[in-house]
């Protein structure tokens, strides 16, 4: 009897010690599955809400402990409008238009010489049969010009062709014949020509074309 007993403790401490070792081992096992589980939902995110440019994007955290990639949106750029071309510039205040007509006859009244003095009696009058400054006729006006330059030219108008020697092409200070060699002028250039014409006119430029063209002739 006491032998059975003896038994009975022994049985009784050893469902014991079984109980408390299974008892250690699982809170252990529990201890490890936490320690797996935890973690991993600690990396968890919520998505941001924001869709605008520089808005950040993160994938879900996995169970494992997988590394998180971002990824950052950004707005395309505006495409930049096509420059505007450049305004004309404005022409320069004060700047007159000349031709080239205009230029060749002030350049050559401003040189001297013939057609330099011939300038001098432009806006005179005109008598017929004279020889004085502003009270000239038309050979009386080129006679009195060609004089200031030393040169003696005879005094009626076909005298003066006479003395003179034809050209095809005019030059500043040529005679122009015109009429039938009734009138003469000088050849001031750009077509243009100065004379005597008559008492209402009198001494001014005008077109060589103002009047038949007979020819041109050069003095000297």
């Amino acid at each position: 009897m006491a032998f059975f007993k003896q038994n009975s403790a022994r049985h009784r401490a050893a469902t014991a010690s079984h109980a408390v070792r299974n008892t250690t081992i699982a809170a252990a096992a529990g201890a490890a599955v936490l320690g797996s589980v935890a973690p991993a939902q600690a990396y968890a995110e919520v998505p941001a809400a924001s869709t605008g440019a520089g808005a950040v994007y993160a994938t879900p955290a996995s169970s494992s402990l997988a590394a998180q990639t971002s990824y950052t949106y950004e707005a395309p750029a505006a495409t930049p409008a096509p420059a505007a071309a450049p305004a004309p510039a404005a022409p320069s205040a004060g700047l007159a238009v000349q031709s080239n007509d205009t230029v060749e006859i002030a350049s050559t009244a401003s040189s001297g010489g013939i057609v330099g003095t011939a300038m001098q009696g432009l806006g005179s009058g005109y008598v017929y049969g004279g020889t004085a400054f502003g009270a000239w006729d038309c050979s009386g006006f080129t006679q009195w010009v060609f004089a200031q330059q030393g040169v003696d030219l005879p005094r009626t108008t076909w005298s003066q062709f006479a003395a003179s020697t034809p050209v095809a092409s005019p030059q500043p200070g040529d005679l122009v014949s015109q009429n039938g060699g009734a009138h003469v002028g000088i050849y001031i250039g750009g077509g243009k020509m100065i004379s005597a014409l008559n008492p209402t006119q009198g001494t001014q430029i005008h077109s060589v074309n103002a009047m038949p063209v007979d020819g041109y002739y050069r003095v000297g």
